[in-house]
């Protein structure tokens, strides 16, 4: 059997893609072997401390010694929640980041204060932005798409982001190049904050809307009269109605329908009504119920009448959203 010194690089360099990050930091003091396969590019496409809680001079110390152009996605885990509560990032490391990292896609950023972080330190070639459990200034997101902004940013994914408000809303409808958006208990966005921003947002392909303050039925009225193009919904059922449902009608393009919450009565919205909704929408390959805990029957008459679609019940993306949202 092979040691581990007679490997070929390119076998040692896979074997150490699985080993925990901080593992692989020690494994580099071994030799000047393990040290020059540690640094190999191909280890640092993706890089994952959300499982740590990690200061800033690591940080700049990951930054200077191992991070590069190869770098793709990048998600850290901040010191919101944390004692002393303070900022992990800073405006000089998020600009140095997108110098050394200029081909990173993704960031991600947890429980992270960006009161202080303006959103023009982002790196330019972010395509997908998510925030999860983030605190930001009143105005963040720049009002237009102009040198501040980020050109390629093409999916936006807020997740318990409670300073996310109408203002915010409006101001990414002058990004232009939004295609993904996903908001989740941003309960300071209204119904108005949706139909002044939702034209500026007209070539949104995918948006889910889980435990926002606005009723089922009036983000549907929103987003049926100025988002023609979805491809992919997934909105809460609090408030759905079959008026509500009808207004999918008009919306030919959708592939994927999410219901997401706890099911309505049957007074305001029963399978059948949901079924012949669904029916009348020429391209919906996917309905996906979540969280809704339908009776078997009701389940039964969705999957037989909707026999050329996929339908898939399963648990809400985000758990306890009903505590922050409407209910």
């Amino acid at each position: 059997m092979a040691t581990a010194s007679e490997l070929p690089d390119c076998l040692l360099v896979e074997i150490l893609s699985f080993v925990p990050l901080r593992d692989r930091l020690r494994s580099s003091r071994v030799c000047k072997r393990w040290r020059r396969l540690v640094l190999d590019k191909a280890l640092w496409k993706t890089l994952d401390l959300s499982p740590y809680r990690v200061g800033p001079n690591v940080l700049w110390q990951l930054l200077r010694q191992y991070l590069g152009p190869g770098l793709r996605t990048f998600k850290v885990r901040g010191r919101l929640f944390s004692e002393p509560r303070a900022s992990l990032l800073s405006p000089a490391l998020l600009q140095e980041l997108g110098k050394r990292c200029p081909n990173m896609a993704y960031l991600c950023l947890l429980e992270e204060d960006l009161r202080k972080i303006p959103f023009s330190c982002l790196p330019r070639s972010l395509r997908c932005l998510e925030l999860q459990s983030c605190e930001l200034p009143q105005t963040w997101f720049p009002p237009g798409n102009g040198p501040s902004s980020l050109p390629h940013l093409e999916h936006l994914i807020l997740d318990r982001v409670p300073a996310f408000s109408d203002m915010q809303l409006q101001a990414l409808s002058r990004q232009g190049a939004l295609c993904s958006l996903v908001l989740r208990v941003t309960y300071r966005v209204t119904r108005k904050g949706f139909q002044d921003a939702f034209p500026g947002l007209s070539s949104l392909q995918e948006l889910e809307l889980c435990g926002c303050s606005v009723p089922a039925d009036g983000a549907l009225q929103a987003i049926g009269g100025f988002l023609p193009r979805l491809r992919e919904l997934r909105v809460t059922v609090i408030g759905l109605t079959a008026r509500g449902m009808a207004i999918l009608v008009g919306m030919k393009a959708l592939e994927i329908l999410g219901l997401l919450g706890p099911p309505p009565s049957p007074q305001e919205l029963s399978a059948k009504d949901i079924l012949t909704f669904c029916l009348k929408l020429p391209n919906l390959r996917v309905l996906s119920l979540q969280g809704m805990e339908m009776e078997s029957s009701d389940e039964a008459i969705l999957r037989e009448g909707l026999s050329n679609c996929t339908v898939t019940v399963g648990d809400l993306p985000l758990e306890g959203w009903e505590s922050e949202g409407l209910s």
